[in-house]
């Protein structure tokens, strides 16, 4: 997701939990991730995402609450930027035939008339 840069692999995979979830607490976090963490863990690298500003921390009682510094919509605007211009020779239509050929089930009527529809808003723009 967004502003990847001086994230660890670690520390990327809690930031996607949280996108996941939208927020959540250290417990929640952990419980997402489910791959044997101990909450002290989570905590140091939940308390280091707050240091890099990656996410916001807000108290909640006795409990701290993460929420993304970005918000997922951007996060996920930039994070598609950044793999089109890595793995697509920052070609958006090359990214999407990708997309289109990964094969996890059918296209919808409704999902093809969505395409339909951006495709018709490019031209527009273009002329």
């Amino acid at each position: 997701m967004a502003g990847s840069k001086g994230v660890s692999r670690r520390e990327r995979e809690i930031l996607d939990s949280l996108y996941k979830l939208g927020s959540g607490s250290v417990k929640d976090v952990q419980e997402d991730l489910n791959d044997g963490s101990n909450e002290s863990t989570i905590r140091t690298l939940l308390g280091i995402l707050v240091t890099k500003k990656k996410l916001i921390r807000k108290a909640d009682g006795l409990k701290y609450v993460y929420h993304p510094a970005i918000e997922r919509k951007k996060a996920s605007k930039l994070a598609l930027e950044r793999v089109v211009k890595t793995f697509f020779d920052e070609s958006p239509v090359l990214a999407a035939n990708s997309l289109l050929e990964m094969g996890k089930g059918e296209i919808t009527e409704e999902e093809i008339d969505l395409l339909e529809a951006t495709i018709r808003n490019s031209r527009k723009k273009t002329k």
